[in-house]
This record gives C-alpha cells, structure tokens and sequence, in this order.
C-alpha cells in the first residue's frame, strides 16, 4: 500500500508541476526568450557563413550596378565614336528605350512585392 501511495504523490506531484508549469506567465516568457534568442543565434551564424546578408547591403550594390550601366548606356551613342548625327541620334534613342524598359520591369517587380514608392522611403 506504501508504493501505491508513494505512486500516485509522484503522479499527483508531476500533474501539479505540469500544471503549475503552463499556468505560469513567467515561464512561458523564459520560453519565448529563449526561442528569440536562438533565432538570433541562427541568424548571426547564417550571416558570418555569407548565407545571409543585410538588405541594406544588396539594395547599395543593385544601385551602384544600375547607376554604372545607366551611366554607360547615356554615354554610348558618344563613345562608339560616330560623327554622323543621326546615327547618334538613333543609338540615343535605342538607349532610351531600354532605360525605359529597365524602369518599367523594376516597376511591376516593386509592385509585385508591394514595396513602396521611393518618395514613402
């Protein structure tokens, strides 16, 4: 009867712990703590493995990538060096339709990540 008794306290102790354990506020804030800091954890080693980098940094790269192509795309009717107007007029124009073109694809791609405009910035 001794182990009987001394069983079911044990189960009864356990019960009361569980239950203790989900009712309190503090407990589930530790395990939410924890949680966050893991996840950061998980981030710090993602990014020094180079698997994850800061959006800030790739948004400067793709403007520093876009402003060099750009800025060599306006000087290209100058550089291929023709003295016949027309043919420069003529590259100009192709130039401006594929800036055109670039800015209306980035467009719908902004639009389709629902970014918001570069003034709301």
């Amino acid at each position: 009867m001794t182990a009987s008794r001394s069983s079911r306290s044990r189960v009864a102790y356990l019960r009361y712990l569980r239950r203790e354990r989900r009712q309190s506020p503090r407990s589930e804030a530790d395990a939410e703590h924890a949680k966050a800091k893991t996840e950061l954890l998980q981030i710090k080693m993602m990014e020094k493995q180079r698997k994850l980098v800061l959006r800030e940094d790739v948004d400067a790269l793709i403007d520093q990538m876009a402003g060099i192509t750009l800025t060599h795309l306006s000087g290209m009717a100058a550089r291929c060096g023709s003295r016949d107007m027309q043919v420069r007029r003529g590259i100009d124009v192709v130039v401006d339709q594929i800036r055109r073109e670039i800015a209306a694809a980035c467009l719908v791609k902004a639009d389709e990540w629902n970014e918001p405009p570069l003034d709301e910035k």
